[in-house]
């Protein structure tokens, strides 16, 4: 059961835990403009390489928990001393939890407010003569200092956060139209801002415009500064699956690049270049290269040899992708199709079906009627089913788990795409579409497992 009321305490528990809480239009709906998940569309500002290199964390807590996940609700692995390093392999950008490796070896996640990054950033590339200082040194926290430029919101409203993710708490929020006075950049991508009453804080670039006082000399005529290169592949091992019907291949990181081709619906690209706008630089079948947006593809592990052109039928059943995969994607889709046809059925609690369901009754239903796969009948114990996979990839079929406003999962619904999940509210309330990224449900998302691949 998932109540959907919002009181003061569940949402004091919710920015206790992290989460987010800011506004921005979809549609008709509230979300967060911390991080955006469409297409960039911002054609004001000027493109710069920023490549990360490996990061160090050294622990600042007197005893620091690793976990299994990113989040408490994940098993204790180790505990860590004050003082001890680790080497942070990845960012988990739904938490703000940094996946480690330990002396010994063994991996884990712990959370980022008691790990001080070092080593975080090396500028490369794109840039010919930047002058004014644009590309000094990082400092402790991981924030590479800029001359200064002037930044305008472009959200109706924008967050402003103690450290450059959407897991550290609120400062202060600016309204559109407002100006920033830009002086770092986080190795995030976020931007080290002051604001006009000289307090200071991190943003997301989504939402930000920027207007040059720095000099920035770019030799290339599309160029956009304030799009930073997060990860380079030096060989592909990961690959992207289109899941649009038509996906268009830009010369540049945003919608304000040209078109130079278009990809049909199941075509698999090779990933080169992940940027901090959720764009990525890809090689095509016929070995071009050009810029897409993540937010059309599905992303695995694979190989240089798992390039295809794709069909245009749009069938889902062509098998895995890469090399994650035993069972093709035609069985998720069939899963999907199920829990899309429940849709207007009444919430019944320990209901599983056909007519009536709960949450966690509706996905169970759907996997075990649509794959004959048997997961776990509660949404805290489905949320052990499968494998852990990040907000930032999930697609079709992934299960997505939420806390109602306190430290344990209460609520599970479907991914099916787009942005939007399916599940079964609350009593008086039927299975029904539901924006992921309303407001309401950023603040309560915990996990995402994939069942199935």
């Amino acid at each position: 059961m998932f109540t959907e009321k919002k009181t003061k305490s569940t949402l004091s528990k919710a920015l206790a835990l992290g989460m987010v809480a800011t506004t921005v239009s979809l549609g008709a709906q509230t979300a967060t403009a911390d991080a955006a998940n469409t297409e960039n569309t911002d054609t004001n500002s000027i493109y710069r390489t920023k490549t990360l290199t490996t990061k160090t964390g050294t622990v600042t807590a007197s005893s620091l928990y690793v976990r299994k996940g990113p989040g408490k609700t994940y098993s204790i692995v180790t505990t860590l001393s004050k003082g001890q390093t680790v080497t942070i392999t990845e960012t988990d950008s739904a938490t703000g939890w940094h996946k480690i490796i330990m002396s010994n070896g063994q991996t884990g996640y712990v959370g980022p407010n008691y790990i001080t990054v070092s080593n975080t950033t090396t500028n490369t590339g794109t840039n010919s003569g930047t002058t004014g200082g644009t590309t000094g040194g990082t400092t402790g926290s991981g924030t590479t200092t800029v001359a200064s430029k002037t930044g305008t919101v472009t959200a109706s409203s924008l967050n402003v956060r103690s450290g450059g993710s959407t897991a550290y708490s609120i400062v202060t929020t600016l309204s559109k139209g407002q100006t920033v006075t830009i002086t770092g950049t986080a190795s995030t991508g976020w931007y080290k801002i002051t604001t006009s009453t000289g307090q200071t804080g991190y943003v997301s670039p989504s939402y930000i415009s920027l207007s040059g006082t720095s000099s920035d000399n770019n030799t290339g005529s599309n160029s956009q500064t304030g799009v930073y290169v997060v990860h380079t592949y030096s060989t592909i091992s990961k690959v992207g699956k289109v899941t649009t019907s038509s996906l268009n291949v830009r010369s540049g990181p945003s919608t304000s690049y040209g078109v130079k081709s278009s990809l049909l619906k199941g075509s698999v690209v090779g990933i080169l270049k992940q940027y901090s706008n959720g764009w990525y630089e890809v090689k095509l079948a016929n070995g071009t290269t050009g810029y897409v947006s993540g937010s059309y593809l599905t992303i695995t592990s694979g190989t240089a040899s798992d390039i295809t052109s794709g069909t245009t039928s749009g069938s889902t059943s062509g098998g895995t992708v890469g090399s994650t995969g035993a069972v093709t994607s035609s069985k998720v889709q069939a899963v999907v199709n199920m829990v899309k046809a429940q849709v207007g059925k009444p919430y019944v609690y320990g209901a599983a079906g056909p007519n009536s369901f709960d949450c966690s009754g509706l996905t169970y239903y759907a996997y075990k009627n649509a794959a004959g796969i048997s997961i776990n009948r509660s949404s805290a114990a489905q949320a052990s089913n499968g494998r852990y996979v990040s907000k930032s990839e999930l697609q079709p079929g992934d299960l997505v788990f939420f806390n109602s406003g306190t430290n344990a999962i209460r609520h599970v619904g479907m991914y099916v795409g787009n942005g939007q999940f399916i599940h079964a509210p609350s009593p008086g309330k039927s299975v029904k579409y539901e924006n992921l990224y309303s407001s309401y449900y950023v603040k309560g998302y915990v996990t995402a497992r994939r069942i199935i691949g």
